[in-house]
C-alpha cells in the first residue's frame, strides 16, 4: 500500500472495506466522535510553520541593533528554542524574510512541537496575547476563509447524522463556513468554547472548539478573545480552571460513549492527553473492543500519539503496544480519508435503502447483486478522482442535492441547490422507517444498483452534466447508440413540476424519467404536435410496479433496459 501522504481515494476505500471494515461500519453508524487538528486546514488557514514563520518575521523586521530592543529579545528567544546549528545561524538574515533563510524549514520543524512556548514569549509592557493577537494579525489571518474539501466532506458526514460530535483544537471558522456553503444556517454547528455556549436550543451537531473560536473572538473580543488558548501556561491551566470545567466534563464524556477518530491532529497538547487519561481512570475503553475506540488517521504514530495511547488503556498498552498501535494507525491523511468516509457513509445508506425496497419477488442472491451494482458505482466514484479534492467533494454535493430535490420535491433551480442528505440520520436507523416509504428513494436505489449493474458489463457508462444547471438530470446515461440524461421522480406530481419548472420537455428525446410510482399517460394528458410528427419524447418508466412484480434479477434488468432505451 502507498503511504499515507500518496494514497488514492480509491486505495483508501479498499482500506475501509478491509482491514478497518469495522471503523467504516462504526462510522455509517454514529460511532466515533471527530478530534481535529490543524492539518484540516493546512491548504486553507495559514498552518503552524506559516504561523511559526510569521511570528518571526513580525518580530524580525521591528528588530534593532539596541541592547535593551524587546523585538530582537524575544526574537533570539524564539530562535534559540530551535537550537540552531552554527551552519544553520550564518543562513539566519534578517533582511530577508524567514522562507528565504536556507535554514528555515529545519528550524521551523524543530519549533512545529514548542509553538505554545513560542507564543508564550512575552514582549514587555503589552498584553501576554500579543504576539497571537498582534504579531499574527489575529483578526485578519483567521477571518473570512474559504472551506476545503476535509471541511465539506465533515459538513456532510455531519448533515447526515453520522458525526454529531466535533472537537478541535483549530481556532479557525471552516468548519462554519463549509455548513453556510452546503446551505444550512451556521447555527447547524453547537459551537462550543465555554459551558455558557452548550446552553440554549438543540443543535445536530456540537463542535467544541476547546482551544477557542477565532469568529467568535473577532467578533465579540472583549468575551472570547481571552479564551483563545495558545501559549504553553493557558494549555495548563485549562485543565483546571473553572471556565472550563463544564466542556471538560463534556468532553470527557464524549471520549468515554464514543468512539475517537483523530484527523491532521498531532495530540501534542497536555490537555488532550490528560482527558484521555481521565477517563482510563474511569473504567474506559478497553484496546480490544471492536471496532477501534482509539483511530489515528497518520502515517507513523508519533511519539505524542503513542503517549495518548498508553494514558488511555493504561497499563494493557504496553504488553500489546504492536497490536494497538497497529490498530490505531489508519494510514491516510485527513482528504482521501474523510472523501473516503463520506462515500462510504452515503453507500451505505443506500444499501439499507434497496433492501427496504418493496420487491417480494426477489430472493436474496437479486438483493445480494443490486447491492454489488452499487457499489460497483461507488467503485467508479472513487476512480474518478482527479487530486482536486475540493472541487471533487462540491461535485458531489451539488450533484446528490441536485437529485435529491427532484426526486423528493419536484424542483430544479438554477445554481448549486441546498444539500438535500439523503436521510439525517445514521444508516442503521433508517432500516424500516416508514418515513422513508413515500420519498422514492428505496426505489431509486436499486435503480441504481442496476445502473451498475449494467456498467459493470459495459452496456451502459454514466457520468454527470453541471449540477448547476436547472436542466441535468440526476446522472447521464451513455450507451455505444445514444445517451440521455436520467431524473429520479418519487411519484407523477413531482413529473409534472419537474417539467413545469423546465427541467425537461415533452419532446425531448434524450430524457428518461424513472419514477418510483406509476407513470400517468403524458401524452394524453399533454399533447404536442412534435410527438405526432414522430418525436419520442422523454421514457417514463414505472419503476415502482416494475419492481414489485421483478421476479428474478435478470428479468428486471431486462425489462429496466427495455423501459429506458438506451
Amino acid at each position: 500500500m502507498p503511504d499515507a501522504r500518496t494514497i488514492s481515494l480509491k486505495e483508501t476505500i479498499e482500506l475501509l472495506d478491509g482491514a478497518f471494515a469495522g471503523v467504516s461500519k462504526g462510522m455509517c453508524q454514529g460511532e466515533y466522535a471527530l478530534w481535529l487538528g490543524s492539518g484540516i486546514s493546512r491548504e486553507r488557514v495559514i498552518d503552524l510553520n506559516g504561523v511559526l514563520a510569521k511570528l518571526l518575521d513580525f518580530l524580525r523586521v521591528r528588530a534593532t541593533a539596541a541592547t535593551d530592543c524587546a523585538y530582537r529579545a524575544a526574537f533570539e528567544t524564539i530562535i534559540d528554542m530551535a537550537k540552531p546549528s552554527e551552519d544553520d545561524r550564518k543562513g539566519i538574515d534578517l533582511a530577508k524574510p524567514v522562507k528565504e533563510w536556507p535554514c528555515a524549514k529545519v528550524l521551523l520543524a524543530r519549533l512545529w512541537n514548542q509553538y505554545s512556548k513560542v507564543l508564550a514569549v512575552e514582549i514587555p509592557t503589552e498584553n501576554s496575547d500579543y504576539l497571537l493577537w498582534t504579531g499574527l494579525d489575529f483578526p485578519n489571518t483567521f477571518a473570512g476563509q474559504d472551506p476545503d474539501a476535509e471541511h465539506l466532506a465533515i459538513g456532510i458526514l455531519a448533515l447526515e447524522g453520522a458525526v454529531t460530535k466535533l472537537a478541535t483544537a483549530n481556532w479557525d471558522g471552516l468548519l462554519e463556513a463549509a455548513m453556510t456553503e452546503l446551505g444550512y444556517p451556521d447555527n447547524f454547528y453547537r459551537v462550543t468554547v465555554t459551558g455558557d455556549d452548550l446552553r440554549g436550543p438543540t443543535a445536530a451537531a456540537t463542535l467544541f472548539k476547546f482551544h477557542g473560536c477565532a469568529l467568535r473572538a473577532i467578533e465579540t473580543e472583549a468575551t472570547y478573545r481571552p479564551l483563545l488558548v495558545a501559549r504553553s501556561a493557558q494549555i495548563t491551566g485549562w485543565m483546571s480552571s473553572d471556565k472550563f470545567k463544564i466542556v471538560r466534563d463534556q468532553l470527557e464524556a464524549v471520549i468515554q460513549t464514543s468512539r475517537t477518530m483523530m484527523i491532521g491532529l498531532s495530540a501534542q497538547d497536555e490537555n488532550i492527553k490528560h482527558l484521555f487519561g481521565s477517563v482510563n481512570t474511569h473504567r474506559g475503553w478497553k484496546w480490544t473492543d471492536e471496532p477501534t475506540p482509539i483511530v489515528f488517521s497518520a502515517d507513523e504514530l508519533g511519539d505524542d500519539q503513542k503517549n495518548l495511547l498508553t494514558v488511555a488503556y493504561g497499563d494493557d498498552y504496553e504488553p500489546n503496544r504492536d497490536e494497538i498501535c497497529k490498530r490505531a494507525r489508519l494510514q491516510a491523511f485527513a482528504k482521501p480519508l474523510l472523501l473516503a468516509l463520506l462515500l462510504q457513509v452515503l453507500t451505505s445508506k443506500f444499501y439499507v435503502l434497496a433492501d427496504d425496497a418493496n420487491a417480494p419477488g426477489l430472493d436474496a442472491a437479486a438483493r445480494a447483486a443490486i447491492t454489488d451494482g452499487i457499489t460497483h458505482l461507488r467503485d467508479r466514484v472513487a476512480v474518478a478522482d482527479n487530486g482536486d479534492r475540493a472541487a471533487f467533494v462540491r461535485l458531489i454535493a451539488a450533484a446528490l442535492a441536485r437529485a435529491r430535490h427532484q426526486l423528493q420535491n419536484g424542483t430544479s433551480g438554477a445554481g448549486v441547490q441546498q444539500y438535500f442528505p439523503v436521510h439525517d440520520r445514521p444508516a442503521h436507523l433508517m432500516q424500516g422507517n416508514i418515513a422513508l416509504a413515500a420519498t422514492g428513494q428505496r426505489e431509486a436505489a436499486v435503480a441504481l444498483g442496476l445502473i451498475g449493474l449494467e456498467h459493470k458489463e459495459t452496456t451502459w457508462t454514466p457520468a454527470l452534466d453541471d449540477p448547476a444547471d436547472p436542466r441535468s438530470g440526476a446522472l447521464r446515461l451513455a450507451s455505444a447508440s445514444s445517451a440521455a440524461r436520467v431524473f429520479f421522480v418519487a411519484n407523477d406530481d413531482n413529473i409534472t413540476s419537474l417539467l413545469e419548472a423546465g427541467a425537461f420537455d415533452e419532446d425531448d428525446d434524450d430524457v428518461v424519467v424513472i419514477c418510483s410510482r406509476k407513470v400517468g399517460e403524458r401524452q394524453q394528458r399533454s399533447p404536442r404536435a412534435s410527438l405526432r410528427d414522430g418525436t419520442l419524447g422523454p421514457r417514463y418508466v414505472s419503476f415502482g410496479s416494475m419492481l414489485s412484480g421483478a421476479t428474478s434479477i435478470d428479468g428486471l434488468r431486462d425489462d429496466f433496459r427495455n423501459e429506458a432505451s438506451i
